[in-house]
C-alpha cells in the first residue's frame, strides 16, 4: 500500500513538473505570437498614416493638420458638422462630456478628426501595449490606438500654428508618427507607488518639461514614419528612459531639448 501512494506521489510531481514545462512552452509561444501579431497591427497603422498624410499635405497646400483643435464657436461646430462642442484632436473629435468622464471611459470619433476621409477604415487599435511590461491604464473605450504624432509638426500641444511640409530641414529624418505611450503616476488607479502604461498621441523633445511619450515596444525599438513617406525603426537615446516604469521603455529619440528626428 505504501509502495503504491509513493509511487501515486511520483507520477504526481512528474506530471506537475512536465505541465509547468509545457505552460512555459506554450507561454513563450504564445508571447512571440502577441509580439509578431503587435508588429504587424503597428505595421499596418504606420502604412495607413504615412498614406493618409501624404495626400492629406497634397490637399492642403502640404502644412500639417493641428495636434488639436478647440470646437468651442458655433461656426466651428458648424463646419465639423458636430452637435456638441469639444475638442479636435489629430484622431478624432471629442465632446466635452466626454473630456470630463473618467479615466478608461472617454470616448472620440475618428471620423471627425482632420485625418478622416484619408485614412482607411483599416486602421485599427494596437493591442502591443501590453507588452508594456507595466499595467495597463486605460483612457479610452475603443482601445489602444498606440501611435503618437510629433507636436512640432502640429503646432504645439495647444495645435496653434502647424508647420509646412516645406519647413523641414530634412524630412527624410523627420519623424511624423511613432509607436506612442506614456507612463502615468498622477491619475488614480496609477500612482507614484503603482506606475501604469497609457495610450498617448503625441511627442515632442521634453523642453517644458512633459514626460516622454514614444514607446519603443519593438524589440527596445519604436516604429516611426518619416515626413518624406519612408517608414523604419528607431531607437531610443537612453538618458531619456522613463525610469518609474523602465521595463516599459518609454523615452525619446534625442536628448531633451534636441529636436533631432523632430524638425
Amino acid at each position: 500500500m505504501s509502495r503504491r501512494s509513493a509511487f501515486t506521489l511520483i507520477e504526481t510531481i512528474v506530471a506537475v513538473a512536465i505541465t509547468a514545462i509545457l505552460v512555459t512552452m506554450i507561454a513563450g509561444a504564445a508571447g512571440k505570437a502577441l509580439a509578431s501579431s503587435s508588429l504587424a497591427v503597428s505595421a499596418n497603422n504606420i502604412r495607413q498614416l504615412a498614406a493618409g498624410a501624404s495626400a492629406y499635405l497634397g490637399d492642403n497646400n502640404y502644412t500639417f493638420w493641428r495636434y488639436r483643435q478647440n470646437a468651442n464657436t458655433p461656426a466651428t461646430v458648424h463646419e465639423l458638422g458636430v452637435p456638441e462642442r469639444g475638442v479636435r484632436w489629430w484622431y478624432g473629435f471629442e465632446t466635452l462630456a466626454s473630456l470630463s468622464a473618467p479615466e478608461g471611459r472617454r470616448q472620440f470619433d475618428p471620423a471627425l478628426g482632420p485625418l478622416a476621409g484619408y485614412v482607411p477604415a483599416a486602421f485599427r487599435p494596437d493591442p502591443s501595449l501590453s507588452l508594456a511590461g507595466k499595467a495597463l491604464k486605460p483612457k479610452y473605450q475603443i482601445g489602444y490606438v498606440g501611435i503618437g504624432y510629433n507636436v512640432h509638426l502640429g503646432g504645439g500641444w495647444m495645435g496653434s500654428a502647424p508647420l509646412r511640409y516645406f519647413d523641414l530641414e530634412n524630412p527624410g529624418k523627420t519623424v511624423v508618427f511613432a509607436t506612442s505611450a506614456q507612463v502615468n503616476t498622477f491619475q488614480a488607479p496609477a500612482s507614484t507607488k503603482n506606475p501604469m502604461v497609457e495610450d498617448f498621441y503625441g511627442f515632442d523633445d521634453g523642453a517644458t518639461g512633459n514626460q516622454p511619450s514614444v514607446h519603443f515596444r519593438h524589440n527596445g525599438r519604436a516604429m516611426v514614419v518619416f515626413a518624406s513617406g519612408n517608414a523604419g525603426f528607431l531607437e531610443m537615446d537612453p538618458t531619456t528612459l522613463d525610469r518609474r516604469a523602465p521595463k516599459a521603455n518609454v523615452g525619446r529619440f534625442a536628448p531633451v531639448g534636441s529636436r533631432d528626428f523632430l524638425r
